[in-house]
């Protein structure tokens, strides 16, 4: 087996309510049984990538126009823990990226809409 399989497998272990600690015993007890503690160098690497894309994928993100546009921007979108970030190509309003999902209330996206809507017909 891959030391990414065996760094999903923690993460599994980890994402199904056991303790950090307790899921790397468990790893290391199959590892030594298996006679593969040479892995666990790579494992921890793994690990840390798929922690790291997990996160990522996870994070949410409030994009404004400018930032004295935050405050009514949290309030509109709802959005309490996230990064905020400044993409000035908005114009106005605001963006929330949030893991695979966008809720796209920027001024750019509405401008977007009426033209391809007068265009099209």
């Amino acid at each position: 087996m891959k030391p990414e399989n065996y760094a999903h497998a923690l993460m599994r272990l980890i994402e199904k309510g056991d303790k950090p600690a307790e899921a790397v015993k468990k790893l290391h007890a199959t590892l030594e049984n298996e006679g593969r503690t040479s892995l666990i160098p790579s494992i921890g690497r793994a690990f840390e990538r798929l922690a790291a894309k997990t996160q990522a994928r996870e994070k949410s993100t409030l994009v404004i126009a400018r930032k004295h546009d935050e405050a009514k921007a949290r309030k509109e979108s709802g959005a309490k823990d996230v990064e905020v970030a400044i993409d000035e190509s908005l114009i106005g309003g605001w963006r929330l990226e949030a893991g695979e999902t966008l809720q796209d209330a920027s001024w750019k996206n509405h401008l977007l809409n009426i033209y391809q809507n007068t265009t099209s017909a």
